[in-house]
């Protein structure tokens, strides 16, 4: 089990609001033949994901999905799990007869949501449909005439059509017009690089900002003044100062304090957040995953002992600027004063940092073999990125403590069940 990674990748709805994660499973390369079986990775996922992980710490409040097998579909103990924070994914690879269409209705009937991954329209497949709660549709292997077949044929009340593999702001378009209810990819979760494209006005103002506030030479004093000079930034910076996050036993009453007290570098990062947030041009989610992202590229170079952990927060931060505006990387970066380390780990990904968000970005994909850096183990590796998606979940969960005892108890009573799906 230390060889195993569990990457996240966002589910949009129509509105761009988050409705779940597909988790992604990968196996290290040092696995037998006999470990690469689907049944194996379907029930390591389970396992990891209840066991080493946790479904508070993969996401607070929206449900999971997992692929799985036939064999875990039918042997029995997917129904010891919470219904209603993990949704099933049937692999295209399943066969379709009478014990495995029972099973599914038997799973709905419990509060499963059922969805088909990778479907493609055949009678043999079509009993399926009758189970199913949302259809997956790759929209890379479906050309546009059998997109719109398979939408004309699939889509009907109480199904959900997911368009799989959205790369492109184009591709997105096109699938919002065609009345796809779901959007999943890189264009979500791995953000395109737009060429062309200009800075709007407002985002400009923004950009401004941001150029000042990572100006290298930048008092405490100064940084203090530009977050003051906005009244809603400077609410929200002392509504951070003052919450549990940061933990301060005498209340923060002024900006100023806040600076001196949380440091430059923390008011820095978080203010580019709030700045990046009002900067529209993506989804609202990914303001989660940047800063899940940012979070986990800092708990990597502090699990190593790089120097300046909080630089390599920036590039994390700063790493999505490009689908944020627009506009590529290169002009993005042209109003921002950063150090050339960090300018090359954005452009290129060169150097520590660069590696850092190679990493990151890997493990939002589930790849295994670029989710490395430095000496860490893998089990390390990913320990980071799921520290920091905990993170993430505890700034908008103040009772997130409370809550830990009840959901260890659930999570050891369902991996006990689910351990029947290999025997």
């Amino acid at each position: 089990m230390e060889r195993v990674f569990i990457g996240r990748q966002p589910i949009i709805d129509r509105r761009g609001g988050l409705y779940a994660y597909e988790l992604l499973h990968r196996r290290g390369d040092s696995q037998s033949a006999e470990d690469q079986d689907g049944d194996r990775m379907s029930s390591d996922m389970l396992l990891n994901a209840i066991l080493e992980v946790g479904f508070r710490q993969i996401n607070a409040s929206h449900p999971i999905f997992i692929n799985v097998t036939r064999n875990v579909l039918l042997n029995g103990g997917l129904d010891s799990l919470p219904s209603k924070r993990v949704g099933l994914e049937v692999l295209e690879t399943v066969s379709v007869d009478r014990p495995l269409l029972d099973k599914l209705r038997r799973l709905r009937a419990h509060g499963f949501t059922i969805a088909l991954d990778d479907f493609t329209y055949s009678p043999e497949r079509a009993a399926l449909l009758e189970h199913a709660d949302i259809v997956k549709l790759d929209v890379l292997a479906l050309d546009d005439a059998a997109l719109e077949r398979h939408v004309a044929l699939l889509k009907r009340p109480g199904v959900k059509l997911l368009a799989e593999k959205v790369e492109t702001q184009a591709m997105h378009a096109r699938a919002l017009g065609l009345g796809f209810d779901l959007f999943q990819g890189y264009f979500f979760a791995r953000p395109e690089t737009c060429n062309g494209g200009a800075i709007r006005p407002n985002q400009l103002v923004l950009m401004q900002l941001l150029a000042r506030i990572y100006d290298p030479h930048i008092s405490p004093a100064e940084l203090g003044a530009i977050i003051r000079g906005d009244v809603s930034m400077s609410l929200t910076v002392l509504r951070w100062a003052n919450s549990a996050l940061f933990g301060l036993l005498n209340t923060v009453e002024s900006v100023e304090r806040a600076v001196v007290v949380l440091g430059t570098y923390t008011i820095r990062n978080w203010v580019s957040l709030l700045a990046l947030a009002r900067m529209g041009g993506a989804v609202p989610e990914l303001h989660t995953t940047i800063l899940v992202r940012a979070r986990s590229c800092e708990l990597l170079a502090a699990a190593t002992g790089r120097p300046n952990p909080e630089g390599y927060f920036t590039v994390g931060l700063l790493s999505a600027l490009d689908a944020i505006l627009q506009v590529n990387m290169e002009q993005a970066l042209e109003c921002i004063s950063l150090t050339s380390d960090q300018q090359d780990a954005l452009l290129r990904r060169s150097g520590s940092l660069g590696a850092a968000l190679r990493c990151v970005l890997a493990l939002e994909e589930g790849d295994e073999r670029g989710a490395q850096f430095g000496t860490l183990a893998p089990s390390d590796v990913s320990r980071c990125y799921f520290a920091a998606i905990d993170w993430v979940n505890q700034l908008g969960s103040p009772g997130a403590q409370k809550r830990r005892g009840p959901l260890r108890k659930q999570r050891r009573a369902s991996a006990r069940a689910v351990r029947a799906t290999v025997q």
